[in-house]
């Protein structure tokens, strides 16, 4: 697992399982991560590999949202404050979920401590991240979190590859009336940390949100 710095205390790192992007935000006085892996196990080695990154203390933990792939390695970081959005414990409980569990063996994680409605804040030090919800979109608890004073922009998997991947949880006219808030969002130098692969430019999420539905008159990026 190698963490690579995109932004000044921003690094990510690519997870061996489905290429899921994990990412660290090292502030003065404190340090958070997005996004745990499929495993408790896989989630105690993030955290040891964050200990080889910085000795500012990892005290925050942010879920983008609930599927396996994600949010599974949360129990390793269960004496820290973890957040999730409120319908976390419904996408837990997804199809894709309870299929991997019973393959893997692993068992659903438990709830973060903070389970957000709309908006949170943390303050790291010298960098504010905030965390917000737009609505049900690729699931019911897709989280954004943003780093201002970074460019920077974490987006979990809203933005993915090619096909964006539909289930249960997901709503298409929601996930296009979040991207079209994410893109107002979006200046020329922003850094967007998908949630499987590396960074990508903010023309890479307009054409994403273009892909997504043919309608151009919902395209107001």
């Amino acid at each position: 697992m190698e963490f690579v710095e995109v932004r000044p205390g921003v690094f990510t790192a690519v997870l061996e399982v489905e290429q899921v992007t994990t990412t660290l935000v090292v502030g003065a006085r404190r340090a958070l991560l997005v996004d745990t892996g499929a495993s408790p196990a896989q989630g105690a080695a993030i955290r040891q590999a964050v200990r080889s990154i910085t000795d500012i203390p990892l005290e925050v933990v942010v879920l983008t949202h609930g599927h396996w792939d994600h949010a599974y390695g949360l129990e390793a970081f269960a004496d820290l404050d973890t957040i999730g959005h409120e319908n976390l414990a419904q996408d837990l409980a997804c199809a894709e979920n309870r299929a991997w569990s019973a393959k893997q063996g692993v068992a659903p994680p438990g709830l973060p401590k903070t389970n957000l409605a709309s908006i949170g804040v943390r303050d790291l030090g010298d960098l504010v991240v905030e965390i917000a919800h737009f609505g049900p979109a690729h699931t019911r608890s897709d989280l954004i979190i943003a780093i201002p004073q970074r460019s920077t922009i974490i987006v979990g998997d809203l933005v993915e590859g090619e096909v964006p991947q539909f289930d249960e949880t997901s709503s298409l006219a929601g996930w296009a009336r979040t991207l079209d808030s994410l893109c107002f969002m979006l200046k020329p130098d922003t850094v967007i940390i998908p949630g499987h692969g590396a960074a990508l430019s903010p023309l890479e999420v307009v054409h994403f949100r273009a892909r997504l539905s043919p309608d151009p008159s919902i395209h107001r990026c």
